[in-house]
């Protein structure tokens, strides 16, 4: 029986400069029998005054606590060309990666169950890793567990956020709401993507991980070091403490509705 994977298409976001990334995710597609597209991610150097004005800094304090780092916009700007690609084309679902990933063995399968689940598909977006760690997705396996995708590894429906855009499978609907709710970009790109309540994405994560980052590649966004919030002042500190007291409310009420 063919894989449904098979046909399905993979992008990756990779920095032309980046050589050394693309041939190492190169390898690893390779490996586990996937064909990847390399789409140009965006040089923080070169962002125009146009990308900076779809920036909303008072937003962004409110909310991450520090203002984007160049970086950030940068590569929220990357994978908001593929999600466009993704609608212009008329793609149904697509796996998308950043250029910094391993891939395990189990990937294929995991997606050919996650693929051939019933129609319509309960998700619009499902995460193939989270940088939240395996302890804290371990301990909510039981209550969030929906679907096995086979003797290993589940899908999980999730009612916080994941953290992460190493890879994920989306589908056209989704990509058309990360596109909508990002006209006007205030956070980084996972971030953005974790405001399901806002967004109307409700996260879902597979689980064992099937990929994460690579450890002996350096970041090209940079550490998000938490000490930078306090270099901003009381102020900020204190709309932020305010921002996560109505963010948590409203994530509730999100839930609750839902079912």
């Amino acid at each position: 029986m063919p894989s449904l994977s098979e046909g399905l298409h993979v992008f990756v976001l990779n920095l032309p400069s980046a050589v050394e990334r693309r041939t190492l995710v190169e390898q690893e597609l390779s490996r586990v029998g996937l064909v990847g597209t390399f789409v140009p991610g965006v040089d923080a150097s070169s962002l125009s005054d146009v990308d900076w004005g779809r920036y909303n800094r008072r937003r962004c304090r409110a909310i991450y606590g520090v203002d984007m780092l160049p970086t950030e916009l940068a590569c929220y700007l990357g994978h908001e060309r593929i999600l466009r690609r993704i609608v212009d084309e008329g793609i149904e679902v697509a796996l998308v990666l950043e250029d910094d990933v391993w891939l395990e063995d189990t990937l294929i399968p995991v997606l050919d169950a996650l693929l051939g689940q019933t129609r319509p598909w309960p998700w619009m977006v499902v995460r193939l890793a989270s940088l939240r760690g395996r302890k804290i997705l371990r301990g909510i396996q039981t209550r969030h567990r929906v679907t096995s995708l086979g003797a290993e590894h589940g899908l999980y429906k999730l009612s916080t956020h994941v953290l992460g855009a190493q890879g994920y499978v989306v589908t056209r609907e989704g990509a058309e709401r990360m596109l909508r709710y990002g006209r006007r970009i205030a956070l980084p790109f996972d971030h953005a993507m974790d405001r399901f309540w806002e967004n109307g994405l409700t996260p879902y994560v597979v689980y064992p991980f099937v990929l994460g980052e690579r450890g002996e590649l350096s970041s090209i966004i940079g550490d998000r070091d938490p000490a930078r919030r306090y270099a901003m002042g009381p102020w900020v500190l204190w709309r932020r403490r305010v921002s996560r007291w109505l963010d948590g409310a409203a994530k509730r009420w999100y839930v609750l509705r839902q079912g």
